[in-house]
């Protein structure tokens, strides 16, 4: 039950922020629209930049479970590289309606390694998948995966920002075969 209340409070946090933006959107409106005492909010929540956070914390999380999804069983490298990136792009694609809020931190975030920590799991897995393939000489193996897959989700995430908020003139589809490209070329890929 519990964990319901919250999901509904963060589906009517979207919906109000999507609306009206981070400035406007009040606690009182989200309440409302969740149909919860105000109280509630603050048993899940401290803060609206708490959930804020929350927000974000969902989105990577859909992404990691999408990449996941869509990487597992892939027999080569570049199928990785190429699935991965069109799913993190599609999933960050659903939060669309706020994602100008949640890119960075929506400028809630206090300290920069609070929001820094929500990418841990992401970059973690691929690090991961950087180091298996470099073991098998399909990545350059002078890169630091760790380095690389910090940089793969940077240049991802900006991808994703510039197509749904500053160029939508441009297709996410062309977004992701440049990325894809990119990437590719830079990890030394055969």
């Amino acid at each position: 039950m519990k964990h319901d209340r919250r999901k509904e409070i963060l589906i009517a946090a979207r919906e109000v922020l999507a609306e009206k933006g981070l400035e406007a959107t009040k606690v009182s409106e989200i309440v409302k629209r969740a149909g919860v005492a105000q109280g509630t909010f603050y048993l899940y929540f401290p803060s609206k930049n708490s959930m804020i956070i929350a927000l974000a914390q969902e989105m990577l999380e859909s992404v990691l479970v999408a990449v996941r999804r869509e990487t597992e069983g892939l027999q080569t490298f570049e199928d990785v590289v190429s699935k991965g990136i069109s799913a993190a792009c599609y999933q960050m694609g659903e939060y669309r309606d706020v994602y100008a809020i949640l890119n960075n931190g929506g400028g809630v975030v206090e300290d920069p390694l609070e929001w820094e920590k929500l990418f841990e799991p992401l970059y973690n897995l691929i690090e991961h998948v950087l180091s298996q393939w470099q073991s098998v000489g399909s990545v350059d193996s002078l890169l630091n995966p760790s380095l690389a897959a910090r940089l793969i989700v940077s240049m991802v995430e900006q991808a994703v920002e510039d197509c749904y908020i500053y160029r939508r003139d441009i297709s996410v589809e062309d977004y992701i075969a440049d990325v894809t490209h990119f990437v590719k070329k830079a990890l030394g890929t055969r």
